[in-house]
């Protein structure tokens, strides 16, 4: 996917979304910084960076309320897991506008989480060993 539809597709959403970094195409990465709104993220602004090495698995990073919950390591947002089927994760042809309701879900699940201790939606297992989901699997949560 070109980059330039990516932005385009994610400032479609209505939020406040700059490109920070810009190179010359979509594989050699690029970051965006996506800002507060009052509606649809109203607490969190975000920083997603397409790395040069793999620009299929954003890293997503949320100021604004933590949650211990579904986090990794560094910090970012763990949205889906790497191993996880196409099917079941996010990839560039996917386009920008899914990338941000992904993001935005994930913000709203974190919210739950803190007020519930109850992670509402689906998990899928994690560990070095695992596998990841498949088509066949069933969603946890």
């Amino acid at each position: 996917m070109a980059r330039a539809k990516l932005l385009t597709e994610m400032c479609s959403t209505g939020l406040d979304v700059r490109e920070v970094e810009k190179p010359a195409d979509f594989a050699s990465g690029f970051t965006v910084q996506v800002y507060p709104h009052v509606q649809i993220l109203p607490s969190h602004s975000l920083r997603i960076v397409f790395a040069p090495s793999d620009p299929a698995f954003p890293r997503v990073h949320a100021r604004g309320p933590d949650c211990p919950a579904h986090r990794n390591s560094d910090g970012s947002l763990c949205l889906w897991y790497p191993k996880d089927a196409p099917s079941r994760r996010w990839t560039p042809g996917d386009g920008g506008r899914l990338l941000i309701a992904i993001i935005v879900r994930h913000l709203r699940w974190e919210s739950a989480y803190r007020a519930t201790n109850i992670w509402p939606g689906f998990e899928a297992p994690h560990g070095h060993g695992s596998p990841g989901l498949d088509e066949q699997d069933h969603i946890i949560g």
